[in-house]
């Protein structure tokens, strides 16, 4: 009869475990989900920046500067030349 009792206690603890290793799995489910989001959302704002970028670098180079003197510029600066450009152009 104590085995009966025991062994039942033993399964009822392992459910118990299962249960909470369950629940532990799927929190970390939802917070994987919440990173692959945040992971998304910044990997489109650096898309549209990278855009943005070469679009300013297009503008720029047809202002004849060269390749190795804009890699040495500021971004303070080419934002500068491109004002510029735009205020030239109107």
């Amino acid at each position: 009869m104590k085995e009966a009792a025991l062994a039942r206690q033993l399964v009822s603890a392992r459910l118990e475990e299962l249960a909470a290793l369950k629940e532990k799995l799927e929190q970390i489910s939802t917070g994987l989900e919440m990173i692959m989001k945040a992971q998304l959302e910044v990997q489109a704002l650096i898309e549209e920046r990278e855009e943005h970028g070469y679009e300013l670098f297009k503008t720029v180079k047809d202002e004849n500067v060269t390749l190795s003197r804009m890699e040495t510029l500021s971004f303070g600066m080419l934002l500068g030349l491109l004002v510029n450009k735009l205020s030239n152009d109107k």
